[in-house]
């Protein structure tokens, strides 16, 4: 696990997984290029922003959303099957969580236990979206919120910072979720 701590394999890491998650735009929107172009620009300024080690809130929210997606599109479009999404969901989001406890700084003992919960809220969080027929999008949109507000935990209660309240998070994750659910799409999955 020591490997995940140097600085140049996790920024080639985090790379691969934002090219990774951008690249299941391209392959999902076969006719609708203009999105495509969208997750292009924002994936090229989150590349810069991991290559210089900045915003890692952005960049988690980034890389979340496009997972999310690029697992919809593999489990949808593809038909890969869901046991292998579901190691898929975790071995990334664990990931991701593994980054962002290194920009917060979670106390050693409790990092493992953390580590298995986020991902598993991450995969029931992912399972639970899958029955109802939100577009993609939105899903994905779900998760990359759920990813703030468990970051936000993280932030405020574990890692005890005292400059922002969890509060903050907690009605800013109920703002969003409610407002991607009220302009959701829901007459079935429509790429």
């Amino acid at each position: 696990m020591a490997f995940l701590h140097n600085h140049l394999v996790r920024k080639i890491l985090l790379s691969v997984i934002l090219a990774w998650g951008s690249l299941s735009f391209y392959y999902a929107s076969t006719s609708d290029f203009f999105l495509f172009y969208v997750i292009l620009v924002v994936a090229t300024l989150g590349m810069i922003l991991i290559w210089y080690e900045v915003a890692p809130i952005f960049i988690l929210l980034l890389l979340s959303f496009t997972s999310a997606f690029a697992f919809n599109t593999f489990l949808f479009q593809l038909n890969i099957p869901l046991w292998l999404i579901m190691v898929g969901i975790l071995i990334i989001f664990g990931y991701l969580f593994t980054y962002t406890e290194q920009k917060i700084g979670i106390l050693g003992n409790k990092r493992l236990i953390f580590l298995l919960l986020f991902a598993i809220i991450i995969l029931e969080t992912f399972l639970a979206l899958t029955y109802f027929l939100i577009n993609p999008i939105g899903q994905s949109l779900i998760i990359a919120t759920i990813c703030y507000l468990l970051v936000g935990y993280c932030y405020t209660i574990i890692a005890k910072h005292t400059d922002n309240r969890f509060t903050t998070y907690i009605l800013l994750s109920v703002l969003a979720i409610f407002l991607i659910l009220a302009s959701a799409s829901w007459g079935g999955i429509v790429w």
